[in-house]
This record gives structure tokens, sequence and C-alpha cells, in this order.
């Protein structure tokens, strides 16, 4: 346990730190730790991962296209746990990179593919314990990965279904309300569309129906092209 003078005298010398000087003080340092965005979790990783991680989520965020918090969460899952399949399938690449760098030219010197074909298996035997934990990281964090995928789709397959139930139920209230020559009016009846949003969803079916009853034998591809504004 250091004395009151000793702490007094630490906490003096931390004032007057101006942060790593050396090439390995910076290279500690680059391990930046930064707090995500959607979940609050704190990660650490070097700035270079860091920007790989968040193209790689922001892509998968983007493809997946949550709505919600809980589809949002099952979304980050699925690209962190990407992000990890990724990690591991990188370290199995780096082991062997590594055995090769260490061993490699000793086996057989005269006949390079034989030999870094034996330092692969001397780097297997050497490091089938990892390899073999890596597998089974790997396996689990993979059915992780397909459970919230499955969850996800269903999640995201209940939520439209229930959306073109709603914006079916809206179109036949708007229609009999502009039927009557009222104004119609969503909110009332607990509807988030818009009328314009409910106007566009009718034009949609009523070309969707006309396309289910017409003739397309003679239809024929056209080139059309736009023309500029």
């Amino acid at each position: 346990m250091i004395s009151d003078k000793q702490l007094e005298a630490n906490r003096a010398n931390a004032l007057l730190s101006t942060g790593p000087k050396t090439e390995e003080g910076k290279k500690r340092s680059s391990m930046n730790a930064l707090r995500h965005g959607i979940t609050g979790q704190v990660s650490t990783m070097t700035d270079e991962d860091r920007a790989a991680h968040d193209k790689l989520s922001s892509a998968l965020m983007k493809d997946l296209a949550p709505e919600g918090a809980m589809e949002t969460q099952l979304a980050h899952r699925i690209a962190t746990d990407s992000w990890l399949l990724n990690r591991i399938s990188a370290v199995e690449d780096n082991l062997f990179a590594l055995g090769q760098l260490q061993h490699g030219g000793h086996a057989c010197p005269d006949v390079p593919q034989l030999d870094a074909a034996l330092t692969m298996a001397h780097t297997y035997t050497q490091e089938s314990k990892q390899l073999q934990l890596l597998s089974l990281y790997e396996q689990r964090i993979n059915r992780s990965l397909q459970k919230n995928l499955a969850t996800l789709k269903s999640l995201q397959a209940t939520r439209k279904a229930e959306h073109e139930a709603a914006i079916k139920e809206a179109a036949s209230l708007l229609k009999l309300s502009e039927m009557k020559g009222l104004e119609y009016i969503p909110a009332r009846d607990g509807f988030a569309f818009s009328n314009d949003q409910i106007h566009a969803a009718i034009d949609r079916d009523q070309r969707l129906q006309r396309a289910s009853t017409a003739d397309f034998s003679k239809y024929r591809v056209r080139n059309f092209q736009t023309r500029a504004a």
C-alpha cells in the first residue's frame, strides 16, 4: 500500500504526462475504446480493425434493414457474430503463417512446395488444441448467427404481414368515406398511414389485379430512354 505522499507524487506526475513518446507506446495507445451507439457497450480494437468492423456492420445493417428496437438488436448481433467469424478465420490463417515464419525452410528446404506442406502439418500438430478451440468457437458463433437471423426474418415477416393487412383495412375505409363524399382521417382508426400512402397502395393493388388478368402473349420488351429534365 502506497503512502499519501507517494500518492500525491503520482498524481502530480500524471498531470505532466503528454502521452506516449515511443513507437511501442503509440501502438498501444492506438487501441482505442469506443462506446457503440446502438448497444451502449464499450469495445476496444485498433483503428484499422475499427474501420473494417464498422464498414462490415454498416453494410449488414443496411441489408438486414431492421425496424424497431428488437429487430435492430438482432441485426446488430448478426453483424457482430459475422465479424467474429471473420476474425476466427483470420486467426487460423495467422497461426499457419506464424508456423511458416518460424519453421519454414527446415523440413525440406530443397523442395519449397513440400516444405510448405510439411510445415503446415507441423503447425497443425503443434497448435491442434488452439485450432480445435477456434473450431468450437466458430460453430457456436455460427449457430448463434443462424438463430438470430431466423428470428429476425420471422419478426420482419410478421411485421410486413401486419402492415399489408392494416393498409388493406385503411384502403377499404378510405374508399367508403370518399364514396360518401367525406374526408377520411386515418389516425381516427388507429392508422399511421397518410392518405397519399393509402392511395398509392390502392393504385398498386388495382394495377396488380389488371396484370393478373392481362394477356401478355403479345408482349415485347421495349427500350425506354429516360429524358433529361
